[in-house]
């Protein structure tokens, strides 16, 4: 018992200092950790600015790309002007008969769902109507 005693005098003796180095660890600790959240906010905003740069660049060839349809468009004759159109209208009328049938299927499928339904549910109240009878005998 006498080490026990003797590391509890000298834990009591040096409670100052042990504290003391308890403060510095935490202050230490706690610097480190904010320094690591200022640099990691100084990435993620170097990071923004490369894809805000990243952006304004597709942007800027998505600008040139269309410049360049222009002047292509400038040099095209009337008849291939005509027959791009031509095309460009072909295509309107596909997409219009596609809704139109898209819409057709929908509704077909929701009217025999609907029938579906109704027969069931006339063959159970059959059923019910049956059961009644048997039940009530009338």
């Amino acid at each position: 018992m006498t080490t026990l005693s003797t590391l509890t005098e000298v834990i009591a003796d040096n409670l100052v200092i042990i504290l003391a180095l308890i403060v510095v660890l935490l202050i230490i600790y706690f610097l480190a950790r904010t320094a690591v959240k200022i640099k990691s906010l100084g990435l993620q905003t170097k990071i923004a600015n490369i894809n805000l740069e990243n952006k304004k660049i597709d942007a800027l060839s998505e600008k040139q790309k269309l410049e360049n349809l222009k002047e292509a468009a400038a040099l095209l004759t009337d008849s291939e002007r005509e027959k791009i159109e031509n095309i460009k209208i072909d295509k309107g009328v596909l997409a219009r008969r596609t809704i139109a049938l898209m819409s057709e299927i929908e509704e077909r499928v929701a009217r025999l769902e609907r029938g579906t339904e109704n027969a069931q549910l006339g063959k159970t109240m059959g059923e019910v109507m049956k059961n009644e009878k048997k039940l009530f005998r009338k």
